[in-house]
C-alpha cells in the first residue's frame, strides 16, 4: 500500500493502465483508466496500485495556477454526487490531460499554459468537482512560493535569492510561511519531488539523472527524500510505472 501525501497544490491523477485500489473512510474503491482521482492541496491518501499484465501506469498533474471563483461558482451549483475524491473520466477530459501532458513546459509561456489551463478548469466546472480541488479562491502564500519554484527545480534557489525575488526580506518570507504551518525547505522539497514523479511518468528512469535535474547533488540523499515522501525509494516506484518481463 502506498500512502501518499501530495503537495500544496491540487492534484489530478490519471490512470493509464492498471487500476488504483483507494481506501476512502471506511470502505475501499478500485478506480480505472475511467475515472480520475482528485486530490485537494495537501491531501493525504492511501492507495495500492494494481498491474495489469505486470504493468502499471498513471500520471499525477498539479495545479498552481487557480481558477477564477466563477467557474468555482459554477461547479458548486453543479454537485457531483460521488463520494469518492473522482470524476467520471470522459474522452473531453482524458484528451484535455493528454494534451496538457504532451506540452513542453519550459518553453511554453506562463499565460499559454494557463489559457490551457482554464479549458480544462472549465470542463471539471461543468462536472461539479473543481470547488473540490480548489476549495478557496484565496491563494496561500506557499502556493504562489510552490508556482514560482516550480518553473525551475533543478537550480539551487537559496532562500535569501528567492525572499529578493518577492520584494521581501528572509525574515519575512520565513514568518509568512510559518503563518501557514510550513517551512521554506519543505515547499522546495514538495516541488522538487512532484517533478521527480512527471519525469519518471515521461520516461526517466534513470535516479542519478533525476537527482540532478530535481536540483539534488546527491542521489542518496534524492532517494531518502523521495522514499519519505512517497513511501517507495526512486527504483521501487520506477518499477510501479515500467513494464516488467
Amino acid at each position: 500500500m502506498l500512502f501518499l501525501p501530495f503537495d500544496k497544490s491540487p492534484s489530478i491523477i490519471q490512470i493509464i493502465t492498471g487500476s488504483k485500489r483507494i481506501f476512502w473512510k471506511d470502505s475501499a474503491a478500485e478506480l480505472t483508466h475511467s475515472e480520475l482521482l482528485l486530490c485537494e492541496a495537501s491531501a493525504s491518501l492511501s492507495f495500492e496500485n494494481m498491474p495489469q499484465k505486470g504493468r502499471f501506469l498513471s500520471r499525477v498533474f498539479s495545479f498552481h495556477f487557480q481558477p477564477n471563483q466563477a467557474m468555482l461558482e459554477l461547479s458548486e451549483k453543479n454537485p457531483n454526487a460521488s463520494d469518492l475524491p473522482t470524476v467520471g473520466a470522459d474522452r473531453s477530459l482524458q484528451d484535455s490531460l493528454n494534451a496538457l501532458f504532451t506540452f513542453d513546459r519550459q518553453s511554453m509561456s506562463e499565460t499559454t499554459q494557463q489559457f490551457w489551463l482554464q479549458g480544462l478548469y472549465q470542463q471539471l466546472a461543468d462536472k461539479g468537482v473543481l470547488h473540490r480541488l480548489f476549495s478557496s479562491s484565496n491563494v496561500s502564500f506557499s502556493q504562489k512560493l510552490s508556482h514560482y519554484l516550480s518553473h525551475s527545480p533543478d537550480e539551487k534557489h537559496p532562500l535569501e535569492d528567492v525572499a529578493e525575488r518577492f520584494a521581501m526580506s528572509r525574515a519575512t518570507l520565513i514568518r509568512k510561511l510559518k503563518l501557514e504551518g510550513m517551512q521554506y525547505r519543505e515547499v522546495l522539497a514538495e516541488v522538487r519531488l512532484s517533478h521527480a514523479l512527471y519525469l519518471m511518468q515521461n520516461g526517466q528512469h534513470n535516479v542519478t539523472m533525476l537527482a540532478q535535474s530535481c536540483g539534488y547533488q546527491s542521489e542518496g540523499r534524492f532517494s531518502q527524500r523521495f522514499k519519505g515522501k512517497f513511501g517507495l525509494s526512486p527504483s521501487e516506484y520506477i518499477k510501479t510505472v515500467a513494464s516488467r518481463v
